[in-house]
This record gives C-alpha cells, sequence and structure tokens, in this order.
C-alpha cells in the first residue's frame, strides 16, 4: 500500500480539484491507496470541504491541526498514521507534476529509501518567475556549500519515502513548538537521511510555480537562526544530533 500526504493552508479554491485529479492518476498505478488531507490551521474552507470529500470517498481522509501554519510539521506528525510501507507527500497544486508521480514511487520499490523531485537537474523543466528561481538557486547552493552535499533541490514538495525511514528521520527530528524551522524542515530531512546513509534519488520533473504562495520574506529570516544552530551541530556533533527543544 501506498499513503499518501497531502498538506494544504487555506486551498479552497483548489482543493476539489486538486484530489480528484490525484486520485485520478493513482488508479491508473493499480495498487492499493490512502490519502491524507493535513489541513494545517487552515482559516479558510479547506477543512469543511474536505470532510465533505471525505464522506463521499473512503480513500480519503482529513487530519484537521489547530497549531499553525506550520509549514511541515504538524505534516511530519501524521506520517504515523500511514498503513503503507511507501510515504509519498505532495504540495496539493502540483497538478501538472503528477505524471511524474509513478517514477517517483517506483525508485522506492526499486529500492532507494528516498526519492525526491528535483526542479534543477538535466531533464526538469521549471516555469517560474526570475526573482523565485535565482532566490531558489541560491538558497540551494548555500546548502550545498555549507553542508558538503550534492543534493540539487531541497524544498520541492514531491517526495517518496519507506515508511521506516521517514519515521526514523521524523522522530529524530522532533516536533519543532517554536515552529522556527519553517521551510528548512525538508532540507534538514535529507541532510539527516544523508548523514544516516540513506539512499536519496532525484529525478526530473515539470514544475509550474503558482502566483500564490506561502513563503514570507519575514518568515524566512526567523529561520536564520535555526539553520545557523543546526550548521553548528551539525558539524560539531557529527551524528544523531537533535537541536528541537
Amino acid at each position: 500500500m501506498v499513503s499518501f500526504f497531502i498538506p494544504a493552508f487555506n486551498e479552497e479554491e483548489i482543493l476539489e480539484k486538486s484530489l480528484g485529479e490525484l486520485e485520478k492518476v493513482i488508479k491508473g498505478f493499480e495498487v492499493n491507496f490512502e490519502i491524507f488531507l493535513v489541513s494545517d490551521a487552515s482559516t479558510d474552507k479547506t477543512a469543511y470541504l474536505a470532510e465533505k470529500i471525505c464522506q463521499q470517498n473512503p480513500h480519503i481522509r482529513l487530519i484537521n491541526c489547530t497549531v499553525g501554519p506550520s509549514r511541515r510539521e504538524n505534516l511530519a506528525a501524521s506520517f504515523k498514521k500511514a498503513s503503507g510501507d511507501i510515504i509519498v507527500f505532495l504540495d496539493i497544486d502540483l497538478i501538472k507534476t503528477l505524471p511524474y508521480l509513478r517514477p517517483l514511487i517506483e525508485g522506492v520499490i526499486s529500492g532507494n529509501e528516498i526519492v525526491i523531485g528535483s526542479r534543477y537537474i538535466s531533464g526538469s523543466k521549471v516555469i517560474r518567475k526570475p526573482f523565485r528561481l535565482y532566490a531558489s538557486l541560491l538558497y540551494n547552493l548555500c546548502i550545498r556549500i555549507m553542508f558538503r552535499d550534492n543534493l540539487h533541490d531541497y524544498l520541492c514538495g514531491f517526495k517518496a519515502f519507506k515508511k521506516v525511514a521517514i519515521l526514523s528521520l521524523v522522530e529524530e527530528m522532533g516536533f519543532d513548538k517554536s515552529l522556527k524551522r519553517g521551510i528548512f524542515w525538508d532540507t534538514e530531512l535529507l541532510l539527516r537521511a544523508a548523514r544516516k546513509g540513506y539512499t536519496i534519488k532525484e529525478i526530473p520533473i515539470f514544475w509550474q510555480e503558482r502566483n500564490k504562495t506561502a513563503l514570507s520574506f519575514r518568515k524566512e529570516v526567523n529561520s536564520l537562526g535555526y539553520i545557523l544552530k543546526f550548521w553548528f551541530d551539525f558539524w560539531k556533533k557529527r551524528a544523531n544530533f537533535k537541536i528541537v527543544e
């Protein structure tokens, strides 16, 4: 079985269409599956609409979080509810990326602990505004230099894991109650995975930016302290470190 987790914060406008498209693609795989919609403390009608969808569709379950928005913290905490041996999480707006879902899952089936969609490797196609594109490229470059890592895209919300691997990583990372980790959650997860020796495969995808974004300059700046502390701890302790309080 494959367990899909879809984080959502105030996505009432695209919720029904996105879940419908996702289920249509999944049914073509001929695998048992379940879908969890994780409403990350949404303040619009996301949770209400999801409840109605769940009543009509036994494959979809709602996890309605009241603390947040947390970026990935509530999402990570929900993984323990998975029944599948493979856990996939993808951002709700990635409809045009869904054709790449099959190679994402097959990459895990073939033996990799983690498979991630990458916007910045050969074969990928990205449509986004220049400022955000260059900011993203700069972020990834800084991470590779700071941690001497070789991945190309740490932030893309299109990832699959062996269940045992992701649950181990989430437990090690803990829940950041301060919510200062922010968008660094994905990066920290992959850095810890590489340190543990997990195999991480990047696959090329098509990715188109939305006009709406959950990113906030103020919030991302607030994450800098967390990132620097993590960097210091990463090189000081070298293994099995934990900095979340």
